[in-house]
């Protein structure tokens, strides 16, 4: 039997928002009904990645438009490999931004992480490309600020 860890914290009206929003996308993408958890267990190993797919400014501008602290109850049970991926990665991400960051402030950048996915993907569909061929492109998408400028190719 796997192990459920239940969660209860209070989000804010943005949070909650974010949160029904990928659940829609998600159950979408899967094409059948999701809860939450089923969104959170199939994004939780993702999260340790995200510092290296986004830039910590966009991450902190995230936090700050969506913040997590609210008054709005959610709970939610979720595998516990899942709340373990995501403990450490507030712990990775906090380091990575620079400030304290909690489970639920990383459960709101995984969320983050899957708008800006579907909606990349759904764009790439109006362009043409099947939804897999969308989902293997949009991976060249995620951007991340290397402090590395190009030099413009030499002229003969």
């Amino acid at each position: 039997m796997t192990a459920e860890k239940a969660l209860r914290f209070s989000v804010s009206e943005y949070f909650f928002r974010l949160s029904t929003e990928s659940v829609r996308l998600h159950s979408n993408k899967v094409l059948e009904f999701c809860s939450f958890g089923e969104v959170i267990n199939s994004r939780a190993e993702r999260a340790n990645d995200l510092s290296e797919s986004y830039d910590a400014e966009d991450m902190r501008e995230h936090l700050r438009i969506i913040p997590s602290e609210g008054d709005i109850l959610l709970n939610v049970t979720i595998l516990e490999t899942s709340a373990n991926s995501l403990e450490k990665a507030a712990e990775v991400l906090a380091e990575a931004l620079g400030q304290t960051l909690v489970l639920k402030d990383a459960l709101s950048l995984v969320m983050f992480d899957l708008v800006i996915e579907r909606n990349a993907t759904e764009l790439l569909t109006k362009l043409g490309l099947t939804a897999s061929e969308a989902d293997a492109y949009r991976v060249c998408l995620k951007r991340k600020n290397t402090n590395v400028i190009p030099f413009p190719p030499e002229r003969t």
